[in-house]
């Protein structure tokens, strides 16, 4: 009888390790954005947001033939658009993250050609390419999900920089007028002594 407990122990764990490994899989819930999620996606959606919107500027460049501000605008504005589209990918659920990766490269390329027919002045090239990367720029921001209307956040930040400008203006015509009133008060004095 000594025998047979630990042949029955051994035989319930076997038994016990079957049942558990083949019971089917519990359900879970598909991934879903959180608040927080969604909040990161916005922050990392503005730069999309800008260069959609400034994107006829290089468009006018290149129709004017402008290859110094094209390029010029490529690099600038445009510069880190690789890096903040794929931190935007990666931001996306890992279901949608392949489609906007792939879109994205897309739109890289567009950029890459855009930059070769802008060194070559290649007209043709440029503007076909501009209006691919219009078109895969649109695409792409059909992929991510909005919470709130991108123009509001985007307008939000110019108007901030258009009103900093204003007031930098402001200050500089004070200076000037402050300046130009001292170097008339200090004028009179020297031709007096002369």
């Amino acid at each position: 009888m000594k025998i047979f407990r630990p042949i029955l122990s051994l035989i319930l764990v076997l038994a016990t390790t079957l049942l558990v490994s083949c019971s089917g899989p519990s359900a879970s819930a598909p991934p879903t954005y959180t608040p927080e999620k969604l909040q990161k996606i916005d922050t990392y959606r503005i730069p999309l947001d800008v260069a959609r919107q400034r994107i006829p500027e290089l468009g006018e460049a290149i129709v004017n033939e402008d290859w110094v501000n094209a390029s010029s605008f490529l690099h600038g504005p445009l510069g880190l658009i690789r890096r903040d589209l794929t931190y935007l990918s990666n931001a996306l659920l890992p279901d949608e993250q392949e489609p906007a990766l792939n879109v994205a490269k897309d739109i890289f390329k567009h950029f890459e050609n855009i930059d070769a027919a802008v060194n070559e002045k290649n007209y043709t090239v440029a503007i076909n390419q501009y209006k691919e990367v219009v078109s895969d720029l649109d695409v792409y921001a059909s992929l991510i999900p909005q919470t709130e209307e991108p123009q509001a956040k985007v307008t939000e930040p110019i108007n901030q920089a258009k009103a900093a400008m204003k007031d930098a203006e402001n200050v500089f015509e004070g200076v000037k007028a402050e300046l130009k009133e001292t170097v008339d008060k200090i004028t009179p004095d020297f031709d007096d002594n002369a």
